[in-house]
């Protein structure tokens, strides 16, 4: 499959702030959205990041052990009755 290559030349300003055009913003990035870059190889790549727009909770290493003991519990039970 073949990419087509598109380029444009932006200029670096002070403190490496730049614009990226916006033909290659729109459908990638939301307005004042989040973007994650890294260097590799002698490139700097720059991709979109999605973020959830709810919070995520986060459980504590005894939970999760609860919630798995849970697990294996029913899942022996609705074996026992033969629906699993």
């Amino acid at each position: 499959m073949q990419q087509n290559t598109v380029e444009e030349i932006v200029k670096i300003q002070p403190k490496g702030l730049f614009t990226i055009p916006k033909k290659f913003r729109m459908g990638l990035f939301e307005e004042n959205g989040l973007a994650r870059v890294r260097k590799e190889k002698g490139r700097l790549i720059l991709e979109p990041v999605r973020t959830l727009p709810y919070p995520v909770r986060s459980y504590t290493n005894e939970e999760i052990k609860e919630f798995i003991d849970l697990d294996g519990y029913e899942t022996k039970k609705l074996k026992a009755k033969g629906l699993l």
